[in-house]
């Protein structure tokens, strides 16, 4: 038990309490209603017995619910990584900026001075200071997406942290069990493998709806599924290496008129006995 000697001894104490009471209590009970009810030394051991298969069941589940709050913490720290490596380089362009602006003062200053070469430095000023306004606008620019792909990622970050530690082993287990799912969670499957560069089979089409998808495979992510480490590489894994032309890999699946949370959904909960959705929510 976590817990020290004092705790252990004060409850072997009160299950001795809790026994003696009981059996006055039957003793009373017979005296009031002339009917025996006996406790016997098994009795006395199943409660302890009792006791002790609550005790794992809560202790277990507090250091599940330990485990995921200190995932979804590393998530949190990941991304604050993330935004002062941005702010930092923000910083670093706005002080080439700050260089660049005090290169056009100390230049018009010089050319102030000297108003027999002024005519001939004005041209040259007026293209410095356009490529000064035009950096500046850049930099703005970029700043600016910048912001709002930080706070366009934030709630998709928050789901997709949120459906992963809802995914529990015993999902992945049942998962790995069936032999044909549904095609949607085979597709999903797919984009999981794309995203860690994993091989998948020859691509075929197939009619959804009127409209034609590509043919979810499942022999390799039921592989992907067997590594020990599968569901860990899921919660740590590097999105900031998402590049183009995964993206471009993905947009079949994602054209599908299916492939969206609902009919996730729909098919989790005909999949095993009906898993959370959370498994194929990210």
């Amino acid at each position: 038990m976590a817990c020290g000697t004092d705790a252990k001894a004060s409850l072997k104490h009160m299950m001795g309490h809790v026994h003696s009471f009981v059996t006055a209590a039957c003793k009373e009970y017979f005296e009031k209603f002339r009917r025996h009810v006996y406790v016997t030394p098994k009795s006395y051991l199943s409660f302890i017995q009792g006791y002790k298969e609550l005790y794992s069941r809560k202790w277990a589940y507090t250091r599940e619910l330990a485990a995921s709050i200190q995932a979804g913490l590393q998530k949190m720290v990941e991304a604050k990584e993330d935004v002062n490596k941005m702010k930092a380089e923000l910083a670093i362009k706005n002080q080439e900026l700050a260089v660049a602006s005090r290169e056009a003062e100390a230049l018009l200053r010089s050319i102030s001075e000297s108003t027999a070469v002024a005519e001939k430095e004005k041209a040259k000023v007026a293209v410095i200071v356009g490529e000064v306004s035009s950096k500046a606008a850049e930099i703005a620019a970029v700043k600016d997406d910048a912001e709002r792909d930080l706070a366009a990622a934030k709630p998709a970050l928050d789901d997709a942290l949120a459906a992963l530690n809802s995914i529990r082993p015993s999902d992945i287990t049942s998962l790995k069990a069936l032999k044909s799912p549904p095609d949607i969670v085979k597709r999903i499957f797919d984009c999981v493998l794309l995203l860690r560069y994993w091989p998948i089979n020859s691509v075929s089409w197939q009619d959804v709806k009127g409209s034609m998808v590509i043919a979810g495979s499942y022999e390799v992510a039921v592989k992907m599924m067997g590594d020990m480490t599968f569901l860990t590489a899921l919660l740590n894994f590097p999105k900031e290496q998402i590049n183009d032309e995964t993206v471009e890999l993905l947009q079949p699946y994602f054209a599908a008129p299916d492939f969206n949370y609902e009919s996730a959904r729909k098919a989790s909960g005909n999949v095993a006995g009906g898993l959370p959705a959370g498994v194929f929510a990210d």
